[in-house]
């Protein structure tokens, strides 16, 4: 492992570790976690040295809140077992924090999974690919200025943005036409189960974007909210909804 990459993981545990520690049920928050790193109760349990039971016990609320050395070891067994499995996860979720304020208008995340649906519906839009994905969850979401990221924001920050978490909403605002989230979501690995333009009308968004939403198997809607201040309210509006 190089000297960055080594970097790179110790950010990603600490996020993940801060994230637990910080919520009102962190319980919730080490599944997702467990969740996205595909692993099970008995994998993690294993490399922490306790019982599946114990684990299950705090991921269902059933124990008070872990303490601070419990989620570091957590955590750790996360690592390990992705680890152990060739990392395949580490390197989707573990990048390297840049400067992305200039284009990033809002982002966060949702202590329990919502359904792109429930998103779609927060934000008034209107599907144009990808029906079938309506009931895969989303655990956070990230508000970009279209035009700003295409000023400030280089290739590899567009990586940045998508490999936070692919299980999120990414809503483009000050659009066109959409052909431009889409490509960029097409030329990367790692693909969002949502993307949400707001811009332009129906007939003006590109029938080209619509086609590689399909092609690359995500979700691709249309906000109809007036302003972007009505998207962030809506989005806003799910974080209460737990």
């Amino acid at each position: 492992m190089t000297f960055m990459e080594e970097v790179s993981r110790e950010e990603l545990m600490r996020r993940i570790a801060g994230e637990i520690i910080l919520s009102e049920s962190p319980g919730r928050i080490m599944k997702k976690w467990r969740n996205l790193f595909e692993l099970t109760q008995a994998e993690v349990a294993r490399l922490m040295g306790i019982s599946p039971s114990v684990l299950s016990d705090y991921e269902n609320d059933r124990r008070k809140s872990p303490g601070t050395a419990f989620v570091k070891r957590f955590v750790r067994a996360l690592v390990e077992a992705d680890e152990l499995r060739g990392g395949q996860q580490i390197r989707k979720y573990a990048i390297f924090y840049r400067n992305l304020s200039a284009a990033v208008i809002d982002l966060d995340e949702f202590e329990s999974p919502k359904t792109i649906r429930e998103v779609i519906s927060a934000v008034g839009g209107e599907v144009l690919a990808g029906e079938s994905l309506l009931d895969s969850p989303i655990y956070g979401y990230t508000v970009i200025d279209s035009l700003k990221a295409i000023k400030s924001l280089d290739a590899y920050d567009f990586l940045y943005l998508f490999g936070r978490n692919p299980m999120r909403a990414f809503i483009f605002a000050s659009v066109t036409r959409g052909r431009s989230p889409m490509v960029a979501a097409r030329l990367y690995p790692i693909k969002p189960r949502l993307i949400i333009i707001h811009g332009p009308r129906r007939e003006q968004v590109d029938g080209l974007a619509i086609e590689l939403a399909k092609l690359e198997n995500i979700c691709f809607a249309l906000s109809t909210l007036p302003t972007v201040k009505e998207i962030l309210d809506g989005l806003k509006s799910l974080k209460k909804i737990q």
